[in-house]
């Protein structure tokens, strides 16, 4: 492989690193429009919730699962996605790729706040088209999970100005429009 293909091959694993990311963010921000802009119309999304497999298994298109996403996430008061450990493959105008997951959630059952935290792994198949990646198919494997009484504590006198916000009043909005 020459210094021109090594280059490439650096560019199009950042430009998918950052779709990775993108996808995280939407999640996180509840940014609907952000999440499609991650999948081909004609996507695959699939995985099954580790808590309520029984209410929440999804295996169609991707574009078709951002609403119910979106409105699951209504019933969540605090999100956080992180991913690491992301290894891609690029084989000319198609890729795959994992990435880990750690993912924080906070609800509430029976009127007590609970933290929900999440650990598992991304697996995506890309493709890049018209010089564009984007996923075609990803699917969610849950390695672990723990689910305890939520233990946060917040001053009286902390500005809420710097709380995080799941839409796009988000002070990230007003430094990373994508």
């Amino acid at each position: 492989m020459d210094i021109q293909q090594k280059l490439q091959q650096l560019l199009d694993k950042q430009e998918i690193t950052e779709v990775i990311h993108r996808h995280a963010r939407s999640l996180d921000r509840m940014d609907g429009e952000l999440m499609k802009s991650t999948y081909w119309e004609d996507a695959i999304e699939e995985h099954q919730d580790p808590i309520y497999p029984e209410l929440f298994f999804y295996y169609d298109n991707a574009h078709q699962f951002v609403e119910p996403a979106m409105e699951g996430f209504k019933a969540l008061k605090v999100t956080q996605h992180r991913i690491s450990n992301v290894l891609i493959e690029v084989d000319g105008d198609r890729a795959t790729a994992e990435s880990y997951v750690w993912a924080y959630h906070v609800h509430q059952e029976d009127g007590v706040d609970k933290e929900g935290i999440l650990g598992g792994r991304h697996f995506y198949k890309f493709e890049r088209r018209s010089g564009v990646w984007k996923m075609i198919h990803r699917l969610t494997a849950f390695d672990w999970n723990q689910n305890l009484d939520a233990t946060a504590m917040w001053s009286e006198e902390f500005n809420p100005k710097y709380l995080g916000q799941r839409d796009h009043s988000d002070p990230s909005y007003d430094y990373i429009k994508a």
